[in-house]
């Protein structure tokens, strides 16, 4: 399906915020802000069904981009996110929620649509999800569909980060009445100033810089011939974004700055940045249709690498508060080597230190852009009628088993925050031990706002009971998976978590198994797997996982 976005002025409410700023900041590159995607077709979008004389519940959904669970409200105190706490204060905090796959695409597509990665078909960030699944209906379309004002800002399907900030990315026209794609200072200026927190550059290394720089992709095309998300431009060498006019800015000359673990304190004030004209649009958007009922998307940026905030950020940590995860060598032996990425840290201790000061940094940075958001309820006295949900796409390991990024199935990597809060949530202040995931979070704001038209095929459950009583009998586990390539085949890992124990296993077992108890061993450091006295327990939970994956369209079966 194709984009045919224009721009829009949102009424001149984005023009006299400071998104004048981040239009002049994008000017030298052409970027688009604001744009209105074109009338997706009525297979995919019906009439709006609007109900008379009924006050809609509006919804706030913000995302974040490679976040794990190091939050002041998740037990992490060192970290700065009173927003966040606060957010967490007026809602249910979900100790034990899980991404379906640990990367941006797929995470973002299987929440966004209701679907697991095994239906959506997609694992990968390449493919844009319609070309698979034409007819899926994903959470705002179905606000869409009841009435609502549905927008965005920033990223909420996928984009490549930081590559194609300021662009479309993957997003989905259908799901948007307007969407709003700033670019910062952060993305023009900050980057070629990064420093990398590795000792030596060494290739193939996820911790250092690598890849060609603006390397030119062929375009890809519809149906129609036309191209659909990205291509080259009229002069041959551009790469251009969906709607076939906003350029998309290549690598840094430093490499591929979404997988290099680098960061900055950057000399830019907050309101040229990205992530605070996400924000900014979103509060435009919030304050114009008030009176309206609306689902408004939040996607920010960071804490994604690399490290880019101001400098105030990171001031507020010091390397020597950062506490290392501590990990030996010997636990790159303990699961199977296909569950790791890489197997050198090539990382001093204090070159460790100073990469968590930046991840911490951007943490809370997010979380002061949320406070933004939370403030503008108050202002405009929506507060009350706002259901608020946040969410990460997945977690991120910051030296947990040697290991740093995402694309892995041990805890740190599949577990997210999750809050839910607001409208609608009786159980304030409270956090659930219950295991969740991403496919409920579609079932779960349908249920509050009462829409009509919910699809017959989603995967997920609501977590509507655990919203009036976190500590409701709730027996439904959570699942993960990720590819991995092995010789010259792709295989899948899947993992299974209750709220005790993990299973996972690799090429349904042929490249090995992992069983941790988080009971007795919270750091996954005895792989219970291959113990002969934990045989029952891990044949029960690879039953449980596998009647659970195949429902969801494992082996190319769903249901």
């Amino acid at each position: 399906m194709v984009n045919e976005s224009k721009e829009s002025d949102l009424n001149g409410k984005i023009s006299r915020r400071t998104f004048i700023a981040a239009g002049a900041l994008a000017a030298p590159v052409a970027a688009g802000t604001l744009a209105t995607p074109a009338t997706a077709s009525s297979a995919v979008l019906a009439a709006p069904a609007v109900l008379k004389g009924v006050r809609k519940r509006n919804v706030l959904f913000i995302s974040t981009d490679d976040m794990c669970n190091r939050l002041s409200c998740y037990g992490v105190p060192v970290i700065k996110s009173p927003n966040l706490d606060r957010l967490a204060q007026n809602g249910v905090r979900f100790d034990h929620h899980y991404c379906q796959y640990p990367l941006c695409s797929p995470s973002r597509t299987s929440l966004m649509t209701g679907l697991a990665p095994d239906t959506t078909g997609i694992v990968e960030n390449q493919t844009y999800f319609r070309d698979r699944l034409p007819q899926a209906v994903t959470i705002p379309q179905l606000f869409r569909k009841n009435g609502y004002f549905t927008a965005r800002a920033g990223k909420i399907f996928h984009y490549n980060n930081p590559t194609e900030i300021g662009t479309p990315g993957l997003d989905d026209a259908p799901s948007w009445e307007k969407t709003a794609n700033p670019v910062g200072y952060d993305r023009f200026h900050d980057e070629g100033l990064v420093k990398y927190f590795v000792p030596h550059p060494t290739p193939h290394s996820i911790l250092t810089p690598h890849g060609t720089v603006g390397t030119p992709v062929p375009p890809r095309r519809g149906h129609s011939g036309a191209p659909l998300h990205g291509g080259i431009g009229p002069s041959g060498t551009i790469r251009i974004a969906q709607d076939g006019c906003t350029p998309i800015l290549p690598q840094s000359p430093y490499g591929d700055l979404g997988i290099a673990m680098a960061g900055h304190p950057s000399d830019g004030d907050d309101t040229i940045t990205t992530d605070y004209m996400v924000a900014e649009s979103v509060i435009a958007m919030m304050e114009e249709h008030k009176n309206d009922p609306w689902f408004l998307g939040a996607g920010f940026f960071r804490p994604h690498v690399p490290f880019i905030v101001p400098a105030k950020y990171y001031d507020m940590y010091s390397p020597d508060q950062m506490e290392i995860p501590p990990f030996d060598p010997s636990e790159l032996n303990l699961a199977p080597r296909i569950a790791y990425t890489f197997m050198d840290q090539n990382m001093t201790a204090q070159q460790h230190r100073e990469a968590l000061r930046g991840y911490y940094a951007a943490i809370s940075w997010v979380d002061a852009q949320v406070g933004r958001l939370l403030d503008a309820l108050e202002r405009f006295g929506l507060a009350e009628n706002t259901t608020i949900v946040f969410w990460a796409d997945h977690g991120f390991m910051v030296g947990e088993h040697g290991q740093w990024q995402k694309r892995m199935l041990f805890e740190p990597s599949v577990r997210v925050p999750c809050l839910i809060a607001g409208a609608g949530v009786q159980a304030t202040g409270t956090g659930c031990k219950r295991t969740s995931e991403h496919l409920n979070l579609y079932p779960t704001l349908a249920e509050m706002c009462q829409l009509q038209g919910i699809p017959a095929n989603l995967q997920g459950r609501s977590l509507v009971p655990l919203l009036r009583n976190p500590d409701a009998p709730w027996d439904h586990p959570a699942l993960s998976q990720v590819t991995r390539n092995s010789g010259s085949t792709q295989i899948m890992g899947y993992s299974i978590r209750t709220e005790r124990y993990r299973y996972t296993m690799w090429a349904n077992g042929t490249e090995g198994e992992e069983l941790y108890d988080y009971k007795v061993d919270p750091r996954e450091l005895r792989n219970l797997a291959r113990e002969a006295n934990s045989a029952a327990l891990k044949a029960n939970l690879r039953t449980r996982l596998e009647e659970i994956a195949r429902s969801r369209g494992m082996n190319g079966t769903p249901a």
